[in-house]
């Protein structure tokens, strides 16, 4: 077979001579709580990448898309789903091939495999972060998926980033203003909504407003909410003040359940019936029940707490109580939570870095006319007139699930 060749004498100019120069920007990150997952299996942390530019991307994404909407006010979904794949890149619907991003993105100094690997650490070694680590408390499979988190103790590592040529300034404008959401509330891996992987931007030279940190009026204008708790001196301290908080709101005595009884106690029962009303209508919908749980809560069959996400699995323990029932949205398998809990960095005082926890909720009015199904049926998550006879609900506001935890929250 005869190979052609090119004539020697011709030049070819390189790639290079046709891309034109791009001005690289750098943020200086630090990884703040543990990173749970992140790689090609979500629960796993990959040791050879550990931090991914795909990744991060798919985080912006995320914010531009929550501030064209709510803020930017840049159109319908359609028109702000055009805007995004044009400035992100990826596939459009109608665009057979794709189109490239005019958003560049780059990871640089992370920490070498070796270095990974010793900051790996089992699930277990984390007991005050449970409340959000149950995929890993349910593996069926441990051998095979051991659950293992990178622990924040010195990761860190620079995100680039870069216009490609002729971007214009309203758009670059956009990107500093995501990447500045980002800073403040994104996260790394799995449950990053709950507090894991998130991440501290420190510095931002060229753009030093992305690690300004944002205030309740800042994200009032897209529709969220910010409540903060008081400042300390530790992250993962914050951290975990602010998942138990939310663990406490939906399951601590005399706050998320009845204090158990006096036989309870002998049993050494942790606590008595759920003040919520889901247990109640799950009773009522599979016409079951131990004897002494008769469904009696008058809130009915409402689904309160689906408001934090979904699925829930709830599980009965006791003779006639209904099995295990996973709890689902009404299209779909999964309702993301628009609560999210993180600590944030708050300045220094004397020469000490302070946190705060904080917990943002995103525009949520849309989950609160949802339905859930069970056994084929579908039931509200919300009736305003049952917040009376929710007792976490009426002890903290009355208004709505994510408004009273709000004001728990900040007590």
């Amino acid at each position: 077979m005869a190979i052609r060749t090119l004539d020697p004498s011709i030049s070819i100019p390189s790639l290079g001579d046709y891309v034109p120069a791009v001005q690289w920007h750098t943020l200086n990150c630090e990884l703040i709580t543990p990173m749970y997952g992140g790689g090609v299996i979500s629960t796993k942390v990959d040791e050879k990448m550990p931090i991914r530019a795909s990744a991060i991307r798919g985080q912006l994404r995320f914010w531009w898309r929550l501030l064209a909407k709510h803020k930017w006010n840049l159109g319908n979904d359609k028109t702000i789903r055009q805007a995004e794949f044009k400035l992100w890149g990826g596939m459009n619907d109608g665009d057979a091939d794709g189109q490239a991003g005019r958003v560049l993105l780059k990871i640089t100094d992370v920490p070498n495999e070796k270095k990974i690997e010793t900051k790996l650490k089992s699930y277990k070694k984390f007991q005050s972060l449970k409340y959000v680590l149950f995929p890993a408390y349910n593996e069926t499979n441990p051998d095979l998926n051991p659950h293992k988190l990178l622990k924040a103790d010195g990761i860190t590592w620079k995100l680039q980033f870069a216009f490609s040529p002729n971007l214009s300034q309203d758009k670059q404008d956009q990107v500093i203003e995501t990447l500045q959401w980002w800073a403040n509330f994104g996260g790394l891996g799995f449950r990053s909504r709950k507090g894991l992987g998130a991440v501290y931007v420190s510095q931002s030279p060229d753009y030093p407003q992305i690690t300004k940190q944002l205030t309740a009026d800042d994200v009032a204008k897209a529709d969220c909410q910010l409540v903060f708790r008081q400042n300390i001196t530790n992250a993962m301290t914050a951290l975990e003040g602010a998942v138990g908080k939310l663990a406490d709101f939906r399951q601590k005595p005399n706050v998320g359940r009845n204090e158990p009884s006096e036989e309870a106690k002998k049993q050494k029962k942790p606590a008595g019936r759920s003040r919520w009303s889901e247990p109640d209508a799950l009773r009522r919908i599979k016409h079951t029940h131990h004897i002494n749980h008769k469904p009696e809560h008058k809130a009915g069959n409402v689904f309160a707490r689906s408001v934090f996400g979904l699925p829930i699995i709830y599980h009965f323990v006791g003779r006639d109580e209904p099995n295990d029932v996973n709890v689902v949205p009404e299209m779909g398998d999964r309702l993301a939570s628009p609560l999210i809990l993180r600590p944030i960095y708050a300045g220094e005082r004397n020469g000490q870095k302070q946190w705060r926890a904080a917990a943002l909720v995103l525009p949520y009015e849309h989950i609160l006319e949802m339905s859930v199904k069970v056994d084929g049926g579908e039931y509200p998550i919300w009736k305003q007139d049952t917040a009376e006879h929710i007792r976490p609900i009426r002890e903290n506001g009355g208004i709505d699930p994510l408004q009273a935890f709000l004001t728990y929250f900040a007590k």
